[in-house]
């Protein structure tokens, strides 16, 4: 594996993801619509005229932009754009994971050894197994996305398998999640309490982990949601939300869940202002000129950010902790020795 360069994987990965996309666009279309499975009807179609597409119309992206010039083969409409967008946000995605399976020293493994009792060394097999969990997470986070985005729900095909799914994983894969205990990165204050059963139950361990994240990620959003709905007198956060971020937690733990939220937190406060913002301006304009306001519930689909926070997360841990934990720290430290 050491042998074959670097750019094969990502390169290797990204095709992959190419093709896992089309798959995707399939999910994210059939998953909230009542008459359809992603088995049924067995071959994609044109929603408008019916045209089976065939296999060299639905190569990834290229299909699209040189032989489609988006729009269908049978009755020349127009295809949206978002179907070869999400091929290549996928694309993109598989790449960025590949890049930091086989970075060495491997960022997801720091912190690891310490927690489970051995020295921790990427060996293929790990990266391989790191790099598989990686694709299938941001695959159902991309779904999650884009039917939220349109539907203002989260398919429960994708929130509660990976409820079920992501215990198994950790128990399999104990050393996706760091120390439970530990609020420092590195062997700092805590580190003695990062483990709380006893040596051989490494995998049981992973396990605790696993339930401890999707309780404490569930929990925090049912509560803000619970608190929210009790102030603004309507629902604020639906419980798709709340399972979505059980199978985030279930994943990458609950203190990784608690920097997921609030990056998901600031991310629809930078996105959601400014679109309701925008709203209202363009209704005070329509209104101005006499012409009846656009409606609009000015719910933000709080899912899609809930999805980018959790897989920032999975990818760039040890960085986003030691920068709030260590660099932020000092930073503050210094400024503060200015005054």
């Amino acid at each position: 594996m050491n042998d074959i360069p670097g750019w094969f994987w990502i390169l290797s990965a990204s095709a992959i993801g190419a093709v896992i996309g089309s798959f995707l666009n399939v999910c994210i279309y059939r998953m909230p619509r009542r008459c359809m499975s992603i088995s049924h009807p067995r071959h994609s179609h044109c929603p408008r005229c019916g045209h089976a597409i065939r296999w060299y119309e639905n190569i990834p992206v290229l299909s699209w932009v040189f032989l489609l010039s988006g729009k269908c083969s049978g009755c020349r409409m127009p295809i949206s754009p978002i179907y070869p967008a999400i091929e290549a946000l996928t694309a993109l995605f598989f790449a960025m994971a590949a890049k930091s399976a086989i970075e060495d020293p491997a960022s997801w493994l720091i912190g690891s050894g310490t927690i489970w009792r051995e020295p921790m060394v990427a060996a293929p097999w790990m990266r391989l197994a790191w790099f598989a969990v990686a694709a299938w997470f941001v695959s159902g986070l991309i779904v999650s996305t884009f039917v939220d985005f349109e539907f203002r729900i989260i398919p429960d095909q994708i929130s509660i398998s990976g409820m079920w799914i992501a215990p198994i994983i950790s128990f399999a894969l104990p050393w996706l999640h760091r120390p439970m205990l530990r609020l420092e990165p590195g062997p700092g204050p805590g580190a003695d309490v990062s483990t709380i059963l006893p040596p051989g139950w490494t995998h049981f361990e992973g396990l605790l982990a696993s339930l401890a994240g999707a309780a404490v990620a569930a929990g925090a959003v049912w509560m803000v949601g619970f608190v929210g709905k009790i102030a603004f007198r309507k629902e604020a956060m639906g419980f798709g939300d709340v399972k979505l971020m059980a199978w985030i937690g279930g994943l990458i733990g609950w203190k990784a869940s608690i920097f997921a939220f609030f990056l998901a937190s600031f991310m629809g406060a930078g996105f959601g202002v400014p679109i309701l913002f925008a709203s209202k301006v363009a209704n005070a304009w329509r209104a101005a000129r006499g012409k009846p306001p656009v409606p609009s519930d000015h719910y933000l689909a709080f899912g899609p950010y809930l999805a980018a926070g959790g897989f920032a997360m999975f990818l760039w841990y040890s960085d986003i902790e030691n920068f709030v934990f260590v660099t932020y720290r000092q930073y503050l430290i210094h400024l503060s020795g200015r005054f």
